[in-house]
């Protein structure tokens, strides 16, 4: 009787581990997807400039607009970031991101990053992304 209480208490941890770390991953990629489409596109520059990792804050620029060329694509950065374990962070480094989030004395902010993390907060309070 006993062992059946511990292996009923054994799977339900092993269960809900695997909930959150789906519930995790998937608002992550929400945020991340949503963020990059926001992102007003001018040059392209700023949106292609949204890097995801894992355990470490990105701190490159991606000059260039075009195709990459030695550096990680946003996809390719976010294979690595959404693993199961560590600290995940989205970043832009682009010195103009800040002007497109808040805007200028002359013109409004877009909000992307603080619109998006919202909407994922409220979706996960609702009992979304499962």
């Amino acid at each position: 009787m006993n062992d059946d209480f511990t292996q009923t208490i054994i799977n339900f941890i092993a269960d809900a581990t695997v909930d959150i770390e789906r519930v995790r991953i998937n608002a992550q990629k929400d945020l991340v997807a949503g963020v990059i489409s926001d992102t007003r596109v001018d040059t392209g520059l700023a949106r292609r400039n949204w890097q995801a990792k894992k355990d470490s804050i990105p701190t490159s620029v991606i000059e260039y607009a075009g195709a990459p060329t030695g550096s990680n694509s946003v996809a390719e950065a976010m294979a690595v970031a959404f693993g199961t374990d560590g600290t995940f962070y989205f970043v832009n480094n682009l010195h103009y991101v800040y002007y497109l989030e808040f805007g200028t004395s002359r013109t409004a902010g877009d909000g992307m990053a603080r619109n998006n993390a919202q909407r994922v907060a409220a979706t996960l309070r609702a009992g979304g992304y499962n």
